[in-house]
């Protein structure tokens, strides 16, 4: 939602004052339910001045009162604020009905079931079907590649004179604003998606095509109009803890915008947060925590640590495709630098900033105090705000930088100094900076820059509401409670209370407070996955293991933050819809191949092409083949190799084993016998690769980093199906894979870490 003027009116009314104080009165006003037209009346109410805060859908009725007429009937939720003797209070939200421009004929088509649900319809009769030449006009070769791979059929843009099956039209109707859409689906002009912007063309096109799988390549004739409720639909990734490879993010965005959420805030770097155990070892976390630093980067410490991370990053060049890969699927990249807290990259490459503290978990923390460390995060920050040798900006176009500044556990007035300094060294590059709330236990007198910032509140303790928003922030409910994961561990596991968000969670309820739905400053809502379990708390998961804790939040919480969050179905419902709306287009994160899949040969030479891709879980992977000498110290040969990882006849150590496109490797902990023919098998299941030679089982795969401790490991891997045996020194004889439905859950559930 914009951040407005409130319109102003007197009151004259002659409702007599029966509240007894001024938030009864706020909350007992006069509002009228239903307007035909025209202009929100404003309540009077003797002796007050009354002013409309907000509407949770101010596409209709705007901030100063005004009403654009939607397409049927719709409730709109609007708020006031009420002056008296120097005293105001917010009201409650009141439910007013916006009365629509047209009716649905007799027996008209119900609407349409998707996800998020459409805000208006307007049925019509019959439907419109694709034939197997699909014609389409305006639309992007993107478009046109899901609709040919998801109806299997022709599809091509049609020339002068070809009525379109599909037409994509931009207007200038202001009530879409920037992400609404219309459709007009007849019998005789077939499907019109109407927008003001690429990003609501895009939206629209998201209906239409779950709509037409759905119908199996029809769609039900009717006008619909769509706008969302909200303006910030959000997901945090903490890539900072885990490293995640850049193409498994792609798959996260494909699914965000399957469903019109339309902002990635991914946590660049981060660290190990339980130092303490370190220390209760008798060791230096400062040396020992892992830290990561996920972009490219030219700095280097005077010992010649590196900022960037080791073990996997991100080029510039890549994330700067990445943000443009993004805003084509209608979703911003909140790109966030967390510091003085959670910054052991920073001070690893700094030591001489590191702030005293006697706090456990001061190695991570830079010294607030010190103009020296504005510096130094500032010439972090410029490597990706501006323009670097002749390159645009890494962060060009994103719009939002995240400044990160939360759990720093050091001085409140010191805290407050550097928050300040780095808000308003952001917003002077020209970016709308983020930040976490912290202000309600860093309380102080040093001010903190609130105008054009963005806060997410996360945490009730940390940042008050209430407070917050008085402070001039706008807000975004990000609740710790409510909206975090953190995979494998006992606490924060909102993925597995997806029908009680379904059914109890509300934008607007953040922490203990409430917020009218139409707050001006009320932007949205996120929800986070953090990588606590990391370091000497890991267990073995790479992205494979933590995708349905996000794609199964997803659907649930898109609907709400698009549109009504009253849960207008039951959540067996709204499951049953997710499976007839069918798969995401272009998206395969588990790398799943069809149930029963095959693929077999016998190499005459290697390495040998087989150009197939990987496979996910489950599989089971036969190879008979004859290592010809021993490996020498170090030395590695590849048995299967593509983008997603290699099996290895030998790891450095000799030992069969395999390493992921996360970094992560794994060790069977025995080797290939020399000179001998042998058959080899390896099957993977969810959170489980089993290695047999000769049909025994040939040892316990063990992870090589962090520990070694087989117990409740979890080892999935995806199959690399590229290239056969590209360092293999040795003959191999034949393969075959095989590929089953997968049975349960992704993965197993007593792998999890029982609560204490």
């Amino acid at each position: 939602m914009r951040k407005t003027s409130i319109l102003t009116m007197a009151a004259l009314s002659l409702v007599p004052l029966m509240a007894e104080n001024l938030q009864q009165i706020a909350d007992t006003l006069p509002v009228q339910s239903r307007i035909e037209g025209g202009r929100l009346e404003i309540p009077a109410v003797p002796g007050t001045e009354i002013k409309l805060l907000g509407a949770d859908y101010e596409q209709i009725i705007h901030p100063d009162g005004s009403v654009s007429i939607p397409l049927t009937d719709t409730e709109v939720k609007v708020s006031f604020v009420v002056n008296k003797n120097g005293e105001q209070a917010i009201s409650r939200d009141y439910s007013v009905t916006v009365a629509g421009g047209l009716t649905s004929c007799e027996n008209a088509n119900p609407k349409p079931h998707i996800i998020p649900a459409l805000l208006n319809w307007s049925g019509g009769k019959g439907k419109y079907e694709l034939g197997n030449v699909v014609r389409v006009a305006g639309g992007t070769d993107a478009f046109m590649d899901e609709l040919s791979t998801m109806l299997n059929c022709t599809v091509q843009k049609a020339g002068d004179g070809e009525k379109p099956d599909i037409t994509f039209l931009t207007t200038s109707d202001s009530l879409l604003g920037e992400e609404g859409y219309t459709l007009d689906i007849a019998e005789g002009k077939g499907i019109v998606i109407s927008a003001t912007t690429p990003t609501g063309l895009f939206w629209g096109s998201r209906s239409v095509l779950q709509m037409l799988q759905q119908g199996a390549g029809s769609v039900p004739c009717g006008q619909a109009l769509d706008i969302p409720r909200y303006k910030v639909r959000s997901f945090l990734l903490d890539v900072g803890r885990l490293p995640i490879p850049l193409s498994y993010v792609k798959e996260v965005v494909r699914y965000m915008a399957w469903y019109k959420m339309n902002d990635l805030h991914i946590h660049l770097n981060d660290n190990f947060i339980f130092h303490e155990e370190y220390l209760a070892a008798g060791e230096d976390p400062f040396k020992k925590s892992y830290t990561a630093f996920r972009l490219e980067s030219d700095k280097v410490g005077a010992d010649g640590t590196r900022l960037t991370a080791d073990d996997l990053s991100y080029t510039k060049e890549e994330f700067r495709q990445f943000i443009s890969f993004a805003k084509a699927h209608g979703i911003n990249i909140v790109p966030e630098f967390d510091t003085p807290a959670h910054a052991l990259s920073f001070t690893r490459v700094r030591p001489d900033l590191i702030y005293k503290s006697k706090n456990k978990r001061g190695c991570e923390m830079l010294d607030a105090t010190n103009p020296e460390t504005l510096k130094f995060v500032e010439s972090v920050f410029d490597e990706y705000l501006l323009p670097q040798n002749g390159q645009p900006a890494v962060f060009a176009g994103c719009g939002v930088m995240h400044v990160g500044a939360d759990e720093f556990h050091g001085d409140a007035e010191h805290y407050r100094g550097y928050a300040d300094s780095l808000l308003k060294m952001v917003q002077s590059k020209g970016y709308t900076p983020r930040i976490w709330g912290s202000l309600n236990t860093k309380k102080g007198t040093t001010p903190v820059h609130s105008k054009g910032v963005q806060m997410n509140l996360w945490n009730g303790g940390w940042a008050k509401a209430w407070d917050s928003i008085n402070q001039g922030y706008d807000v975004i409910n990000t609740n710790d409670g409510a909206l975090y994961i953190v995979p494998f561990a006992p606490y924060y596991r909102m993925d597995a209370r997806h029908k009680w968000v379904h059914e109890k969670w509300k934008i607007n309820q953040i922490a203990d407070e409430r917020i009218p739905t139409g707050h001006p400053q009320l932007l949205g809502a996120a929800f986070g996955l953090w990588n606590d379990m990391i370091d000497r708390r890991y267990v073995g998961y790479g992205s494979y293991d933590i995708w349905h804790m996000f794609s199964n939040s997803v659907d649930v919480l898109a609907g709400k933050m698009w549109g009504d969050d009253s849960a207008p179905i039951s959540y067996d419902d709204h499951k049953a819809l997710l499976k007839t709306i069918g798969k995401v287009p272009g998206c395969n994160p588990q790398f799943r191949w069809a149930n029963g899949a095959s693929y077999s040969c016998k190499p005459t030479s290697l390495p040998y092409v087989m150009g197939q891709p990987a496979m996910g879980p489950d599989y089971e992977l036969s190879i008979e083949l004859k290592l010809n000498e021993s490996p020498a110290p170090g030395e590695e040969q590849v048995l299967l190799k593509s983008p997603e990882g290699m099996l290895f006849a030998a790891l450095g150590d000799g030992t069969i084993g395999f390493r992921r496109n996360d970094s992560m490797e794994f060790s069977f902990n025995c080797k290939l016998p020399v000179g001998e023919k042998v058959s080899l098998k390896l099957i993977g299941k969810p959170g489980n690769t089993q290695l047999f030679l000769n049909g025994a089982p040939a040892g316990q795969c063990t992870l090589t980093r962090f520990h070694r401790n087989p117990e409740g490991l979890i080892n999935t891997f995806v199959l690399p199906l590229d290239v056969l045996g590209s360092s293999f020194k040795g003959e191999i004889y034949s393969l075959e894979v095989k590929h089953s439905a997968p049975a349960g859950p992704t993965v197993d559930p007593n792998l999890l870490p029982k609560k204490k």
